[in-house]
């Protein structure tokens, strides 16, 4: 442990956790978003069997609390190894519900009346989905999106549980190390903001060109 606040082995520690925490979030909510669309896919299926898998998969997470979620992939399913590639996992599939509904809700928000409109015009369903649904979709989901894709950023503060150094367990080691308490959380706690920020400012950006 650093016995410093500001010494080399507490930056060492901050980056450490820092890489951690950016690393375990954004993967999530790529792996979550994949999920949902699959997830919405699925319970928009013709096939019955595909509707119910679904439907029992959602409620299942829905109702699981994503602590509950990391310690059984981790302890249950790895055997205790593999600590980030289980938050990761974790992360991601609670976060694809929220995608899932996400889908529905934005997609579902266009007026069949507009996607009439570009069948209309010659527009094939690839095209019209593309043209017509898509930016209006992207649009309707972004503000929801953004928000619980910081929420899923500030949630992965829990992944110490499973013998990962985060952002918060670097703070922590800081913490115990140096014997203050109160400068290294507003750090941490800095940090954290301008992570927000910037994440949010990242899903405006891949929008615009998208």
């Amino acid at each position: 442990m650093p016995a410093s606040l500001f010494s080399i082995e507490s930056l060492m520690l901050i980056l450490r956790g820092l890489g951690a925490t950016i690393l375990i979030a954004l993967l999530s909510v790529l792996l979550g978003t994949l999920i949902g669309g699959t997830l919405y896919a699925m319970l928009r299926s013709h096939h019955k069997a595909m509707r119910t898998t679904g439907a029992i998969y959602r409620f299942i997470i829905r109702g699981t609390p994503v602590m509950i979620l990391l310690l059984a992939i981790y302890y249950v399913f790895f055997s205790g190894h593999a600590s980030l590639l289980a938050a990761i996992l974790a992360f991601g599939i609670s976060f694809s519900t929220f995608a899932c509904g996400l889908f529905q809700s934005s997609i579902e928000s266009v007026g069949h009346g507009q996607i009439e409109a570009g069948r209309s015009l010659g527009l094939t369903n690839m095209q019209t989905y593309r043209y017509v649904v898509a930016p209006q979709a992207v649009r309707n989901a972004l503000p929801a999106f953004k928000f619980q894709a910081v929420n899923t950023l500030k949630s992965t503060a829990v992944v110490g549980y499973v013998a990962i150094l985060d952002l918060t367990q670097a703070t922590e080691a800081i913490r115990q190390g140096s014997g203050q308490s109160f400068v290294p959380l507003v750090i941490v706690t800095v940090i954290y903001i301008i992570l927000a920020w910037l994440l949010s400012s990242l899903i405006d950006l891949l929008v615009k060109k998208i």
